[in-house]
């Protein structure tokens, strides 16, 4: 879709600020049910974390510290379920409605709170950009036109949970000057994230499945890889926050890694490459077992 095309169906959907279908054949849909988004699990929490009210939240209202999977696997099929759930289920309600008692005053005195939209904001922007990256670093980058059709969905999609629209950008450039503004001047290292920066040389417990012999000789190289993949992927600008080192070695390491996913995804079976959540909605829509609409969509 060409950005012309993209602009005239903004301007056809009425709303204050209205965006693009999120349903089967959309960007979001072929994207975010994507396995390889397991690669950034360490990145993209860690850069939501950085965010004084995400890690401070976590601090006080979670047991990330005990038990770092039980956040990402509590989290993940929701998120996925926003995008592949039938919209009557109202699964963004229901993930917007987990936060509802997550406030407090954070380490350096800041009142906080979950639902702030600039701070659901910026959990929502991370699940947009990683998308983007995704394709840039293991499969084929995105073009201009899809860079801004993907954050024409990204305002459906936060449409859904019911949210001022007040923090909402309408295309890529405008998100691009955002996320550049909070690596510069809003995200900060805090106790979840040297957590998260040093999780190899810690104890943690199995992930679960994993029967924990095999995880007492698997956890170290498993978490160092983890760690060594949210350097590479994290943006420069947050390596120099979290005091990560990286060089010249690393890259051609990572060049090396990355190559070899984007040469061999493909290959594998669909049922492989996506999310189960993600994978039975699409058959369920291929086969006519799916009820949903082609247009995803709650006005703000």
């Amino acid at each position: 879709m060409q950005g012309s095309e993209i602009s005239a169906e903004i301007r056809a959907l009425d709303g204050d600020t209205a965006g693009l279908p999120i349903g089967p054949g959309s960007l979001t849909w072929r994207l975010l049910g994507d396995r390889r988004l397991l690669l950034f699990l360490g990145r993209t929490g860690t850069l939501q974390n950085m965010h004084p009210a995400v890690g401070a939240a976590l601090q006080d209202h979670s047991n990330f510290f005990d038990d770092p999977w039980d956040r990402l696997l509590r989290s993940i099929p929701q998120i996925l379920g926003v995008i592949y759930d039938v919209p009557e289920q109202r699964t963004a309600l229901t993930v917007r409605d987990f936060h509802k008692n997550l406030k407090g005053t954070d380490p350096q005195g800041r009142r906080y709170h979950a639902l702030s939209p600039d701070v659901f904001w910026w959990t929502h922007a991370t699940f947009i950009e990683v998308l983007i990256a995704m394709e840039e670093h293991f499969g084929t980058p995105l073009s201009p036109a899809e860079k801004n059709q993907l954050i024409a969905e990204g305002i459906t999609w936060w449409q859904q949970y019911g949210m001022s629209m007040a923090p909402v950008l309408t295309d890529y450039a405008e998100f691009t000057a955002y996320w550049d503004r909070m690596l510069t001047t809003a995200l900060e290292s805090n106790a979840t994230t040297d957590y998260a920066v040093s999780v190899s040389n810690r104890r943690i417990p199995a992930p679960p499945g994993v029967p924990a012999a095999l995880w007492v000789a698997a956890q170290r190289p498993v978490m160092t890889l983890n760690v060594w993949l949210l350097t590479a992927l994290m943006p420069e600008r947050g390596r120099e926050i979290l005091e990560l080192s990286w060089n010249r070695r690393d890259q051609l390491a990572f060049r090396v890694f990355a190559g070899a996913v984007r040469r061999t995804w493909p290959l594998l079976p669909e049922r492989v490459r996506f999310f189960p959540r993600a994978y039975e909605s699409i058959r369920g829509v291929r086969t006519g077992r799916h009820g949903y609409g082609v247009l995803n969509r709650i006005s703000g």
